[in-house]
């Protein structure tokens, strides 16, 4: 079936995505405790200036630090402030369906069959999506592929090397948004190196003169500088380095985690490897250009740690794209199927016909969660929190009990994810520790996780060191969970099979 001109292909893969991802991401996307503290950390922003010292623990009150997620953070305050939580589901299907679409329109121009386009998007959207979440991170995930497709037309179009130079504005705003802007400087850097190495060699590569490897010398060196463009300074560079060089979390935290080839996540991930192989071996070695090995990089990062598998997928989404057409494979496809690849059969259509059905859906989802309609999807009350990955079912005795300005406010949590959740539910409590890694530092956080071998002994240590506890709040079953239920000086207020909330008698 042809497509009327009005009405692009673009657009097609965008309503499908962004429903799909409506559909799939009404709980899982909030499965991740940075959901909660990233929207109070935008309020508190918003309300009282830029954040300096910790204002959720009681173990680290007022110690140093900085919201280096902060314009993400503000960008996600407004979105719950319009529609609540879902409207925060809605920015980030948009997001990621706009960014998805994209790369299925640039891949269906170059002549490849809509299944086969549809097919290779899918697989890159199962690869990626173990690591969606409403958080400021979708924002790299976007800006990672846009780099990538900056370098990968540069790559081949030396009068597009010129417009490197928007790379600069785009990490500054990125700096602000989220520290994987130091993937995206650090990826830049290396295919700059890889061109000017080229060029030396006499292999393809978009730099002709020391006028050209001067620009990128400007272009990275701007690249780097913009990460000062921030109301942090150096203080924002100096989180991230804290949690680069944390290697205590891969130990604790599962997107910090190595990554696992017997998960559920790493098929389509080797799968798309094997993909990228496949392809890059169908090119001729004289027309190999550097950006198209970047996947090589990323895929190694990811073995390394696995929060990096969704930029993986993304750029090797657009290194597939740029290499498809000096392939083997492709010159095989056009002379013998050609139903399957056509090179320039893909129709051109007007930039306006790829958008304006993408931005009439989202205009009405969002009219609608603004007048609290709820219908399935799109509506109000759509976004909601799994009760068997967080505490809702105990967040009425929470509320109940909840301190007021002055009263002992103390909440131990055994779990540092449920410290997020009390943070923006119930924000009368200080919590013991949530998962601000940056905060807490890697050996503390993993002495806290070892504490539950001997649950009492850690308590008692912890009330000698940070003031006695006044409330707790345990995953049911767990060890510490045990020993408050068995202690005599704690009481349980409500139980449920997922939590259970904790007073002392004497309170």
């Amino acid at each position: 079936m042809t497509l009327p001109r009005w009405f692009g292909p673009g657009a097609v893969a965008f309503l499908l995505v962004w429903l799909l991802l409506l559909g799939a991401g009404r709980s899982r996307f909030f499965i991740d405790p940075g959901t909660f503290w990233h929207t109070t950390t935008g309020e508190l922003i918003l309300k009282d200036g830029f954040v300096r010292a910790d204002p959720y623990t009681f173990t680290f009150a007022g110690q140093w630090w900085v919201p280096y997620q902060w314009l993400g953070e503000i960008a996600m305050a407004g979105a719950h402030r319009v529609g609540g939580f879902d409207a925060q589901l809605l920015g980030a299907a948009t997001l990621l369906a706009a960014l998805f679409a994209w790369l299925a329109l640039r891949l269906w121009r170059t002549g490849l069959h809509p299944v086969v386009v549809a097919g290779v998007v899918a697989l890159t959207l199962a690869s990626a999506g173990s690591h969606f979440h409403v958080r400021p991170h979708l924002f790299t995930l976007a800006a990672m592929a846009a780099v990538a497709v900056a370098l990968a037309e540069a790559d081949v179009s030396r009068p597009k090397l010129k417009r490197l130079l928007l790379l600069i504005p785009l990490c500054a705003v990125w700096t602000n948004v989220h520290g994987g802007v130091l993937g995206g400087i650090g990826t830049i850097g290396s295919v700059f190196a890889g061109w000017v190495l080229a060029w030396k060699l006499g292999r393809p590569a978009p730099i002709k003169s020391w006028r050209d490897a001067g620009l990128l010398l400007l272009v990275a060196v701007g690249c780097g500088l913009s990460t000062l463009a921030n109301p942090y300074g150096t203080d924002m560079v100096k989180t991230w380095l804290v949690i680069m060089n944390a290697g205590e979390l891969r130990d604790i935290i599962a997107e910090h985690r190595p990554f696992d080839v017997t998960a559920s996540y790493a098929w389509p991930v080797l799968a798309l490897a094997l993909l990228y192989l496949l392809v890059l071996y169908g090119v001729k070695r004289s027309a190999l250009r550097v950006s198209w090995l970047l996947p090589l990089v990323w895929l190694a990062l990811s073995f390394s740690r696995c929060r990096h598998v969704s930029l993986f997928a993304v750029v090797t989404l657009v290194a597939v794209t740029a290499m498809w057409k000096h392939t083997r494979w492709a010159l095989w496809l056009a002379a013998r199927r050609p139903d399957l690849y056509q090179p320039g059969s893909a129709r051109p259509r007007p930039w306006w016909a790829h958008v304006w059905a993408p931005a009439l859906a989202v205009a009405l989802a969002l009219g609608l969660q603004v007048a609290r309609v709820p219908v399935p999807l799109i509506g109000s009350g759509w976004a909601t929190h799994d009760p068997n990955a967080w505490p809702v079912d105990v967040l009425d005795a929470l509320k109940e009990y909840e301190p007021r300005a002055g009263e002992p406010n103390r909440l131990f949590n055994s779990e540092y994810i449920y410290g997020g959740f009390v943070i923006y539910h119930a924000p009368g409590y200080k919590v013991f520790v949530d998962d601000r890694c940056e905060l807490t530092g890697g050996p503390w956080l993993v002495n806290y996780v070892h504490a539950a071998e001997a649950p009492g002994a850690a308590v008692n240590d912890w009330q000698d060191r940070y003031g006695r506890f006044e409330f707790a709040l345990t995953r049911t079953g767990t060890p510490f969970d045990e020993w408050f239920r068995a202690a005599p000086e704690w009481r349980p207020i409500k139980s449920t099979p997922t939590a259970t909330f904790y007073t002392r008698r004497s309170h």
